[in-house]
């Protein structure tokens, strides 16, 4: 608790803790009876001062060092003042063997030596708390961290059981190296990024992209199209429902590039970071003949929009919002390191720290009506609008 609230606090001004008590509710999960205690941790770290009136705190003042690594620093702080329990030194053991990706339950217990019935408290616990899962596989449990993956983990807990954990974790390691590379050539050339792959690592990440373990994008050109893989989305807890949508633009961004790079028409990208670079900054992509097929999926997303320079010569111009821009730069960091960083951070949580509380109880009432709105399931309804985008743009 003391690590999320720190990431949404990073760089901001005084916060009243009334104000901070609710939004950290609603937005982060940290019950308002936890708060005092957790606010008292970041004291301690030396990441807050608290202006206090008896012993009732009314205001928070943020001081983390701007590139201070906050989970480092709580990390150290927990090491030297906590003292952790059986249990939760099992888990923490746990939660990191399987960082990476799932295992065989009986593997990892004989590995990390602990305790049977210490260890089968461990997993009971971590289900019902949403960070462990077990999965029967092939006639072996396997298990899993939901807050490491989130999609289809029976299939996920398959390929383990098939193939075993360290296929599994070299394999999502090379793609997380070469992220958003093309799926053909992964089953043409048994390589992804100039480093080969073994008929095991091939099949594994045909399996997890046909089974929706890795969602990759498709981009069509003419009568054909490319699928663009990415390593598995996280679980919840490490990327924020409010930047699910960033996180689907940023994939749509790298696959265009990376199209460009890897299965050119006529004119091949040589950097596809540079080439975001100069979209975020500059605001368009120089036009050429092959830019209608190559970004349509963005304009579909509203991330950019279509202008016609020439008869069959399209540039791409970006539509410059917020998220458009956190887009933009996930993507570059993509391509850079393959890490995804920075989305456990709800942006509308640092925002409401600095409004009073009328705009808080306005934004929770606000995002609970467009919770419970449905969206749009008739496939050629969806079907129609993205034409519809795609002419307006």
């Amino acid at each position: 608790m003391a690590a999320t609230l720190s990431i949404h606090i990073k760089s901001l001004g005084e916060i009243d803790y009334e104000v901070l008590r609710k939004v950290s509710d609603y937005f982060m999960s940290i019950p308002s009876f936890a708060l005092e205690k957790v606010l008292r941790v970041l004291k301690e770290v030396g990441f807050v001062r608290l202006v206090e009136k008896g012993r009732r705190i009314e205001t928070v003042i943020p001081n983390i060092p701007l590139f201070d690594d906050v989970y480092q620093k709580i990390g150290e702080f927990a090491d030297s003042e906590c003292t952790l329990n059986a249990h939760e030194q099992a888990t923490m053991l746990l939660l990191g063997e399987l960082y990476t990706a799932p295992g065989n339950k009986d593997a990892i217990r004989n590995k990390l030596g602990i305790e049977n019935i210490v260890f089968e408290r461990c997993i009971a616990l971590g289900d019902r708390s949403g960070i462990v899962s077990s999965y029967k596989a092939r006639g072996k449990n396997i298990l899993i961290s939901p807050f490491y993956f989130a999609d289809n983990l029976e299939s996920l807990a398959d390929a383990a059981a098939k193939s075993g954990a360290s296929a599994i974790s070299s394999t999502l390691q090379k793609v997380k190296n070469n992220q958003g590379w093309p799926l053909s050539l992964v089953g043409t050339r048994k390589e992804i990024g100039g480093v080969k792959l073994s008929a095991t690592e091939v099949a594994l990440i045909q399996k997890l992209s046909t089974e929706g373990v890795i969602k990759p994008p498709t981009i069509k050109f003419g009568k054909a199209q490319e699928s663009f893989i990415f390593t598995p989305r996280p679980g919840s807890g490490r990327l924020n429902a409010a930047n699910r949508e960033i996180y689907e633009r940023a994939m749509a961004l790298v696959a265009a590039v990376r199209k460009g790079q890897l299965l050119p028409g006529e004119y091949r990208i040589i950097s596809p970071v540079r080439i975001l670079e100069v979209f975020r900054d500059r605001g368009f992509i120089g036009s050429n003949s092959e830019a209608g097929l190559q970004y349509h999926n963005l304009v579909v997303l509203r991330v950019g929009r279509l202008s016609e320079t020439t008869p069959g010569r399209w540039e791409l111009h970006l539509i410059r919002t917020p998220e458009n821009e956190a887009s933009l730069t996930l993507a570059i960091q993509i391509l850079r390191s393959g890490v995804l960083a920075g989305m456990e951070v709800n942006e509308n949580a640092r925002i409401a720290l600095s409004k009073d509380e009328t705009y808080i109880q306005s934004l929770i009432s606000s995002s609970e009506m467009r919770r419970r709105t449905k969206q749009v399931e008739d496939p050629q309804a969806v079907f129609e609008f993205e034409q519809m985008i795609t002419k307006l743009g």
